[in-house]
């Protein structure tokens, strides 16, 4: 509070009369919650914008809108707003339009709603105090309803403080001196006597006293007006709110009132500022906070999820090189761990296989047969050695079993062999003798078999099932149709290996059983094949190199004559991508390679001159030659201090080559170099 003692004589006496000047916001405020403050303009053609500013307005402030500066110059003598919410897209010089209405209207307050591409001239509009405040479109409702709030409280201090400056003005000698005399006269003298106490107490103590900063009021037409508050700064104003959010937990949620988007909001206004910079930084700490936590609780895909959210911010971020090693170990922790389970569960279906062959449940029952329990055994594991030659057997039986069958009559039994062989993949010339005598036996049935003999029954079914391959009528059956939309269908799913027995694969075992010669087979291989490789690849890009590793030996399956050398090169890219990722993810401690030459780090000056320590991690490859490469910081403490001094040492080091077989290899290795004034002054 700053009062101010004026003494006037007149030739009627001495009379002595209280100027008040302080400054009190509770009338503000009481309107404020009463609702009773004047009314929010809208220029704007936007209906999102004018929506979003009348959600945003304080309670019990109404929102008027206007599209043009026409009907702005009519809603301001009839509902004298106290806010003018101006969009740029209305306006072709906002600069202008502010300088005329705040000349007619002192006490309205003018927001800018502009796009990011405005933000400097609308910045530089702001510091100089020609505007209250700017916000970039489309509107954020966080911020919008913080500067509406901010600029009705501001125009309500405005009309406060000319409501003073006004009764001051009233309160001179007979009314004839004007409130500008007065505020000058009162400035003046409370200049002179602060300079008084300031002079006396300097002189008198011998102690250089910094005299105290009074908020003087000073006459209209000076830079401030008396009573009036300063405009906020609009880059600290949004750096507070930044500040809160950040100690509410609010790092990046809810959109537009978390911490990131206000310092976001803070730089788009100062590109310069450090303290929004270091703002994004602390978020992007807090964020690989959580990544960590959600390592060491293995929870894998919730880490990856946040390290990637980390990287959108700020993909220089110095510890996400470290977490990227981390996910990299988890990964391969995870994938030798599912392994062993896999290699376990593949061991007990071959047990179960072999159980079931001697028991004689080769196809049936239903997922309690060995076919059953071989294919899921493949499709678990397409390159077990046991799988394949468990497989080779069981074909082998069926195939006996199918000849047993066709020498006894039952060739519906027989044709069910051959298509649980070739469902399995066969193609040996004993199955190839037994289909053709299943052929010839389907013929010779034909329909001349009685119905109550085994022969004829049987190849009735067998004919209903699987035509002769030389009756082009009887090979255009329905079923095989229906086979063939089915194998389509499954492609179009993108259900190529799985689930067992109902995938594109194994459906097309069987047409391929049922009718190999229909020109369909060929045509839907091929496609096959090309999926599988294609899915293979992507698997393999995905780093999830079992999953390529059995994709692509199913394309091998399907279309090895199709796709062949394809094949074989997306075999060769998967070996070659199994060994980088191993290079890479192998990351040994630098103590134990045999270093042939080390150079120690130079101690940085402005370090040393202010006490300070740390420790550096490094991460670097060890070439083929021995010499390093691709170094960079996996952590440090203190951040940025030690780190190019570490960097420029261990790029000199020198190693003996790594083997590996025989051969050099590049080998990734780690160190963590500390940083001590003790070390090095000895």
């Amino acid at each position: 509070m700053a009062n101010a003692q004026q003494g006037r004589s007149s030739g009627h006496g001495n009379t002595q009369d209280e100027v008040n000047l302080e400054i009190d916001d509770s009338q503000a405020l009481r309107q404020l919650e009463e609702g009773t403050s004047p009314p929010i303009l809208v220029l704007s053609r936007d209906a999102n914008l004018v929506e979003t500013v009348k959600k945003a307005a304080p309670r019990g402030v109404s929102v008027a809108f206007a599209p043009d500066l026409d009907h702005v110059a009519e809603k301001l003598s009839n509902l004298k707003p106290g806010v003018l919410v101006a969009d740029t897209a209305s306006t072709a010089d906002v600069a202008s339009m502010v300088a005329q209405l705040t000349q007619h209207f002192p006490e309205l307050v003018v927001v800018v709603a502009g796009k990011r591409e405005d933000s400097s001239a609308l910045m530089q509009l702001t510091a100089a105090g020609r505007i209250f405040r700017f916000l970039l479109t489309p509107l954020s409702h966080g911020q919008t309803r913080l500067a509406l709030e901010a600029a009705v409280k501001q125009h309500l201090d405005l009309s406060a403080a000319g409501q003073r400056l006004s009764t001051a003005g009233a309160s001179g000698e007979g009314g004839s001196k004007n409130y500008v005399m007065t505020y000058g006269a009162l400035a003046a003298g409370l200049l002179v006597v602060i300079g008084g106490i300031w002079f006396g107490v300097s002189r008198f103590t011998g102690e250089p006293e910094v005299p105290p900063v009074v908020n003087v009021p000073v006459a209209p037409g000076a830079q401030q007006p008396g009573g009036v508050p300063e405009r906020p700064d609009p880059v600290k104003a949004e750096l507070a709110l930044a500040k809160d959010a950040f100690d509410q937990n609010k790092f990046i949620e809810p959109q537009g009132e978390s911490a990131l988007d206000l310092y976001r909001s803070a730089l788009a206004l100062d590109p310069t500022s450090q303290a929004a910079k270091d703002g994004i930084r602390s978020v992007v700490d807090k964020i690989l906070e959580r990544a960590e936590a959600a390592l060491l609780a293995e929870r894998l895909e919730e880490a990856i999820r946040t390290i990637e959210t980390a990287r959108d911010i700020d993909s220089t971020h110095p510890r996400l090189a470290f977490l990227d090693t981390q996910v990299a170990r988890e990964r391969e922790r995870l994938k030798l761990s599912q392994a062993q389970e896999v290699g376990n569960r593949v061991r007990s279906l071959v047990n179960s296989a072999n159980d079931r062959m001697a028991n004689g449940r080769l196809l049936t029952p239903t997922n309690g047969s060995a076919k059953d329990a071989l294919l899921e055994a493949r499709r678990l594991d397409p390159t077990d050695p046991t799988v394949l030659s468990t497989i080779r057997e069981f074909s082998a039986q069926l195939t006996e079993e199918a000849r047993k069958a066709l020498a006894s009559g039952n060739v519906e039994a027989a044709t069910a062999y051959v298509q649980g062989a070739r469902q399995m993949g066969s193609a040996g010339s004993a199955l190839a003798a037994v289909e053709r005598s299943l052929v010839e036996a389907t013929r010779t049935a034909g329909p001349g078999a009685g119905p109550n003999t085994a022969a004829g029954s049987t190849a009735q079914s067998a004919s209903a099932r699987r035509p002769a391959t030389n009756a082009p009528a009887a090979g255009a059956g329905p079923n095989v149709d229906a086979m063939v939309a089915d194998v389509r269908t499954r492609l179009t799913e993108g259900k190529l290996i799985d689930p067992p027995g109902d995938s594109a694969r194994d459906l097309l075992a069987n047409l391929r059983t049922t009718a190999p010669n229909r020109p369909e087979v060929d045509e839907l291989s091929r496609t096959l094949s090309q999926r599988l490789l294609d899915s293979g690849r992507q698997a393999m890009n995905a780093k999830a190199y079992e999953r390529s590793a059995q994709l692509i030996a199913a394309a091998k399956d399907v279309g090895q004559r199709f796709n062949g050398a394809a094949i074989s090169q997306a075999e060769a890219d998967l070996t070659a991508a199994r060994d980088a990722n191993s290079q890479q993810t192998n990351v040994v401690s630098a103590a134990s390679l045999k270093r042939v030459r080390m150079v120690s780090p130079a101690y940085p000056d402005a370090a040393r001159k202010r006490g300070i320590e740390g420790w550096v991690e490094l991460a670097f490859t060890v070439q083929t030659n021995g010499t390093v490469d691709q170094v960079e910081v996996r952590n440090a403490s203190p951040a940025d201090v030690f780190d190019d001094a570490a960097i420029r040492a261990v790029r000199q080091w020198r190693f003996e080559p790594v083997e590996r077989n025989g051969e050099r290899i590049e080998q990734r290795a780690m160190v963590r170099l500390k940083f001590s004034q003790q070390a090095s002054q000895n």
